[in-house]
């Protein structure tokens, strides 16, 4: 529910924001790119062009993976696993935060400070602060983060992103050969008021339950970050939801419908109907916008790993195993 990896595009959003720790393979190379550590400094988990990853900041990095990812930690060897891919993944980061210094590459400080403050103004008072104790974060190191991440995005928009292009051509092709981009899937549109107790949403149940406004009480009590635009998260389709929030949330079929109060590893959930949409087949107009998104993600996958080996090709890189594997 908080992070700084906003309005990216998924491609770079996925590997700047470590929270999907089935999804932290790194884009390009692997621990096999270069020999084993050859003298790697003392409590440095790797060596990037001279320049340490720090035995404290993998740690970090890794317990915050731990507590977005419990059940993915128990089995030693998936925890080995996810500890290489984890380092490899902070080399990319630290090899295209040299690249970004060496290209002198700054930041607009308004671009920062709306970025760090993006969550602040997005969720109630206090909530913002609550998450980031939660994660074990200061301030501070929360704007040192989101400062990295955006000169990152700026550098691989600058080198990647904006030097790939999707044509018209590419468009109707893909339509042609994918029958199943042309199926839009049932979808539902719902309000949303999230609490962190039962008996905090138990009662203001009872209050939408006498007719008071469901958008006006998400506005006011609502954790989510959606909580601004009155609970609304807009339209989706099965399978983008946690199993239960989907289940309650297609189980509404008259608009305005109120929900029972679900349960989350978010909180408590209250939902409303807002809109239904039938599945139905897509014209090619209709459908060019997801398919050339599609393309496009995949270009910028495809360009971003080019990007990142002809990095690492040219870099000096030295990995602590040893110090790796006793990290826990």
């Amino acid at each position: 529910m908080f992070g700084s990896c906003r309005n990216i595009h998924p491609s770079v959003a996925a590997r700047l924001c470590l929270v999907a720790v089935a999804g932290l393979g790194p884009l390009a190379g692997s621990c096999s790119d270069q020999a084993v550590a050859v003298r790697p400094r003392p409590q440095a988990v790797a060596v990037v062009n001279d320049e340490p990853i720090s035995i404290d900041s993998f740690q970090s990095a890794y317990d915050e993976l731990k507590g977005a990812g419990r059940g993915y930690f128990g089995n030693k060897d998936k925890a080995r696993k996810i500890k290489q891919e984890l380092l490899e993944h902070l080399i990319d980061e630290k090899l295209l935060l040299q690249e970004a210094r060496r290209r002198g590459l700054v930041l607009d400080p308004k671009l920062l400070e709306q970025s760090v403050q993006l969550p602040f103004e997005q969720y109630p008072p206090g909530e913002a602060e609550r998450q980031l104790l939660a994660r074990g974060k200061s301030l501070e190191s929360y704007r040192h983060d989101t400062r990295r991440t955006l000169l990152i995005f700026k550098l691989l928009k600058q080198e990647v992103v904006d030097r790939v292009a999707v044509s018209s051509q590419e468009v109707t092709k893909y339509y042609q050969q994918h029958p199943q981009v042309r199926q839009q899937a049932e979808m539902v549109r719902v309000r949303q008021i999230v609490t962190r107790t039962k008996e905090e949403a138990e009662q203001l149940r009872k209050r939408l339950k006498r007719g008071e406004s469901f958008e006006q009480l998400a506005r006011q009590y609502s954790l989510g970050p959606e909580a601004s635009r009155g609970g609304d998260l807009g339209f989706f389709a099965r399978g983008t939801m946690p199993p239960a929030i989907e289940e309650s949330c297609f189980s509404l079929w008259r608009p305005k419908q109120i929900s029972q109060v679900i349960t989350s590893p978010y909180g408590y959930h209250i939902f409303q109907l807002l809109e239904r949409r039938p599945a139905r087949e897509l014209s090619p107009e209709e459908a060019a916008p997801r398919i050339e998104k599609t393309i496009l993600a995949r270009k910028v996958r495809e360009a971003e790993a080019y990007f990142l080996r002809k990095l690492r090709e040219g870099a000096s890189i030295e990995r602590n195993l040893e110090l790796l594997e006793r990290i826990h």
